[in-house]
């Protein structure tokens, strides 16, 4: 009697990323829906073990703008983190990404910012970002 075929279930994205497991962004060609978020986040050059502090103004798929004192030069690799504000327990997000472009202040009172691609990211659940 041969024995029954195994057949490989792919991992659902959502069971992946619940896991641990980290996430690679696949360019489609087209621009990404930005989605507006006034968010707390934290990011740092690789390598880099000093968070810097910055506040999200919008995220997509593929990459994510936000307001900073701390300007890096474009093509630097960067990893960012923040909590998503869903319940019972938000996770964080860490990304990883390269800058892609700064943008100067606007208005007396604005801040710089800085576009970043993410190219991969994970959950990590119930775990705060960084101080």
């Amino acid at each position: 009697m041969e024995p029954p075929k195994r057949h490989r279930t792919p991992v659902p994205r959502t069971v992946a990323a619940a896991s641990g497991l980290e996430m690679t962004v696949q360019e489609s060609g087209e621009r990404a829906q930005r989605f507006g978020f006034q968010l707390p986040l934290q990011y740092r050059t690789v390598g880099e073990s000093r968070w810097r502090q910055a506040r999200m103004e919008n995220i997509s798929r593929s990459g994510v703008l936000f307001r900073t004192s701390s300007l890096l030069d474009v093509d630097t690799e960067v990893e960012i983190v923040f909590v998503l504000p869903v319940k019972p327990i938000p996770p964080s997000i860490v990304c990883r990404g390269r800058v892609v472009r700064t943008v100067p202040v606007i208005g007396a009172n604005g801040s710089p910012a800085l576009a970043a691609t993410i190219t991969a990211y994970r959950f990590v659940p119930g775990k705060r970002p960084p101080a």
